[in-house]
């Protein structure tokens, strides 16, 4: 029986030619928070770019729930195994503009945004007080990390993969973040790849990958 999410093999290396992922391959099942570990600079950040096809990678094989994924199906991919970035990027324009943005593309056009749950979520984290129409601009860093991960939690793809988006949040508001993501891991038919340096917070995910020295350890 194969897994919910294959993907790789995936191989890299930074701008000194030190090796980062080596032939790295993942295979995970759904329902579960997925927590990658590992030193700082050891490429975390770029193993999640490639699991999510924002790296090239011209020798993986890609599949997500028994269905393939070749190359020319790369945009279906990235709608389908998302990245909520570290340094949670915006769009210019309001905190409604952001949040429907990924409806706006080519896979979201046969979907909408739903306002009520976004209202719901943002309150969850804390930001419920702020209006649709603020300028993303005006925002601050933790606020921008929050706005991203409810954006990926309201895109709802099958697999989340989330780079330190607790990052500048205090503890309160990483506690509400954290739940959150954690219940969307939990669903069926969907899974939750993140990266977190909170210790108490990284032990309750379901399992645990360890990446050093290019390899993938725990799979």
């Amino acid at each position: 029986m194969s897994s919910f999410l294959e993907c790789g093999p995936f191989s890299a290396t930074d701008g000194e030619g030190r090796t980062l992922l080596d032939g790295v391959s993942v295979s995970l099942e759904a329902s579960q928070c997925v927590a990658i570990e590992g030193p700082s600079g050891g490429g975390k950040s770029t193993l999640l770019r490639h699991l999510t096809g924002l790296a090239w990678s011209p020798e993986a094989d890609r599949r997500l729930d028994g269905e393939s994924y070749p190359g020319v199906r790369l945009p279906s991919w990235r709608s389908q195994v998302t990245l909520v970035a570290q340094d949670a990027p915006m769009i210019p324009g309001t905190i409604h503009d952001n949040l429907s943005f990924p409806f706006s593309q080519g896979a979201g056009s046969r979907r909408a945004l739903d306002d009520e749950k976004g209202a719901r979520l943002l309150a969850a984290v804390g930001l419920g007080n702020l209006p649709a129409d603020r300028e993303v601009r005006k925002l601050s860093g933790g606020e921008r990390h929050r706005l991203a991960m409810i954006r990926g939690l309201l895109w709802d793809p099958p697999v989340l993969v989330a780079d330190e988006p607790l990052s500048g949040l205090d503890p309160e508001a990483a506690a509400a973040s954290f739940d959150l993501l954690l219940d969307f891991a939990h669903r069926p038919g969907r899974l939750l790849l993140i990266v977190l340096h909170d210790p108490e917070m990284n032990s309750r995910a379901d399992r645990h990958l360890h990446l050093e020295g290019g390899r993938l350890r725990g799979v």
